[in-house]
């Protein structure tokens, strides 16, 4: 194994792209990555600038220029689906990657082949400088890592941001989506077939999170259609991976009472599908799940 990709997805990001670009440039690797760019038809400046860096550096750069816009998850899956590297990283156009955070990934799929996901922790940050904040670490083992399986995320959940995720690209089983889909979801993919994966507990990117910002999570209305397709992921794992319901449904039961806690309301299909499969309940598992979820929620404010 000895190369990579940097998936970077991205639409409308005129103002950021250049800082994610230059972040991944930047990076110090004693391996050889391309940096794969998929821009959804954006209308600002966002494909000139990319294509101002592939003219550059055509060896390093492949772009996925769209003349349609495809939506978030299908721009995702289809830049995945064309990675070629053997181990794959993903980014958003407008987050930042910090120093080291290739290497230190790379290095732990080359020194355990057992593994197919390696992620850590993130900052999120505001444009403004008004908000800045750093997850969680949950309990770790020597090192500074945090080794886990397919049951340990399915009753966990997610418990970092996207553009911190890593896998090693022959453990995909899933290459086509009609729907959208939380990180979650893929992550989960990459262990379905064994495998184990990595935390490292150390902040490797810098994710931007702007409270008026257009993303689903600076409203009402978008976050309670994140819990949606979050809900919709649960139900597909709980339907192909029977091994894990016990798992999948302490989180369920978990999401459905942070959903009411964030004053969204609640899921119809989520009470359905939690009153039919009550057979699953296991209390210690959701105290599981709670302890996880405390353990990597952001810190206090650095600023």
């Amino acid at each position: 194994m000895s190369t990579a990709t940097v998936v970077v997805s991205c639409y409308n990001q005129e103002q950021y792209i250049r800082d994610c670009l230059e972040s991944i440039l930047s990076q110090k690797t004693d391996f050889s990555f391309d940096i794969l760019v998929s821009d959804d038809c954006s209308v600002d400046r966002t494909q000139s600038i990319i294509k101002e860096y592939a003219d550059k550096q055509p060896e390093k750069f492949k772009l996925i220029l769209r003349e349609k816009n495809v939506g978030v998850s299908i721009n995702y899956t289809r830049a995945h689906n064309s990675a070629t590297g053997d181990v794959v990283f993903h980014i958003d156009g407008d987050d930042v990657m910090l120093p080291g955070k290739l290497q230190k990934q790379f290095d732990l799929f080359r020194g355990n082949s057992d593994v197919n996901l390696v992620f850590h922790r993130a900052r999120y940050f505001s444009d403004d400088g008004s908000y800045e904040i750093e997850t969680g670490s949950p309990s770790l083992q020597e090192g500074g890592l945090m080794h886990f399986g397919m049951s340990d995320l399915a009753l966990w959940g997610p418990i970092t941001v996207h553009s911190a995720y890593a896998y090693r690209r022959n453990s995909r089983r899933t290459r086509t989506i009609s729907s959208d889909f939380t990180e979650w979801f893929f992550a989960l993919d990459s262990l379905s077939q064994n495998g184990r994966a990595i935390y490292i507990d150390e902040v490797l990117v810098k994710y931007r999170c702007n409270p008026s910002g257009s993303t689903y999570l600076s409203t009402k209305i978008g976050r309670v259609k994140v819990y949606s397709i979050y809900f919709r992921d649960v139900f597909h794992y709980y339907r192909s991976c029977p091994g894990v319901r016990k798992q999948l449904y302490a989180n369920c039961l978990f999401t459905s009472l942070a959903m009411l806690r964030a004053k969204c309301g609640f899921s119809t299909e989520a009470i359905f599908f939690l009153i039919r499969n009550i057979y699953n309940f296991r209390p210690w598992l959701l105290f599981d799940v709670f302890k996880m979820r405390k353990s990597v929620a952001p810190e206090q404010r650095i600023r």
